[in-house]
């Protein structure tokens, strides 16, 4: 496909065999999308881990870029692997989760730690990229009234809220990130992994998303958060290519 520019807005058209020939024959790294795009849930799309060999074997330099942060780089190259497509290294994929945590490294400060909403991968990312962190798995209210709520300890390393996928987002969770947004202001940053409000599941069923947990934190806290993944352009704009993708 091909996004077309016109008068009006943008849209996708299907390249015929000779445009596609000469997109790709002018391209030396092409990005996929992986979930719902490569496979769905633990199989390959029909064809597309060949059509992925014949690109790697004609030298073109395979990237992968999903909005998942509850696996690591090293949990996509393995189920690429195990899928059939060509060998991929962790250095090859950007995960909301890697990028999220990249970005964290470049803007707090020496020593400061993020509290976050997230998965065991998304702590795994951070701790790979060495910003310190808290907050995942399972959390309870620390007492019965408002009043414990509002009172619980507050990390004074913590200067950002950092909100991914999260199977343990729970009200306790969400009054934490509050008041450490409180607390911080505008200098505690709030930072979202991707807006993807619904994630799709065979048979035509759906689960909430990231996007989800993104907006209550937000609407809490009356504050917009930067989002790290697709469609911002920092997921891939904030790496230097030469180096990252080499």
């Amino acid at each position: 496909m091909a996004a077309m520019a016109g008068g009006g807005p943008r849209r996708c058209r299907r390249l015929e065999a000779e445009a596609a020939r000469a997109v790709l024959g002018a391209a030396d790294t092409l990005l996929f999308d992986c979930d719902g795009v490569l496979w769905r849930g633990e199989a390959a799309v029909g064809g597309a881990a060949a059509a992925l060999g014949r690109l790697a074997a004609a030298g073109k330099r395979l990237c992968y870029v999903t909005n998942n942060s509850s696996r690591t780089r090293a949990a996509y190259t393995e189920k690429l692997r195990r899928l059939g497509f060509p060998p991929a290294e962790p250095r090859h994929v950007f995960g909301s989760a890697y990028c999220a945590a990249r970005y964290l490294r470049q803007a707090l400060p020496l020593g400061a730690a993020a509290y976050v909403l997230g998965s065991p991968a998304l702590a795994a990312e951070l701790e790979a990229v060495g910003v310190p962190h808290l907050g995942p798995g399972p959390a309870a209210l620390p007492g019965p009234a408002p009043a414990d709520w509002a009172q619980a300890p507050l990390d004074p390393a913590v200067r950002a809220v950092l909100v991914g996928f999260d199977e343990h987002f729970s009200y306790a969770k969400l009054c934490q990130a509050l008041r450490y947004l409180l607390r911080g202001g505008p200098d505690c940053l709030l930072v979202g992994t991707n807006r993807d409000h619904r994630l799709p599941l065979e048979g035509g069923t759906a689960i909430p998303g990231t996007g989800c947990l993104v907006k209550a934190v937000e609407t809490a806290a009356q504050r917009e958060a930067f989002i790290v993944g697709k469609p911002n352009r920092w997921q891939l704009y904030g790496f230097t290519l030469p180096v990252d993708l080499s």
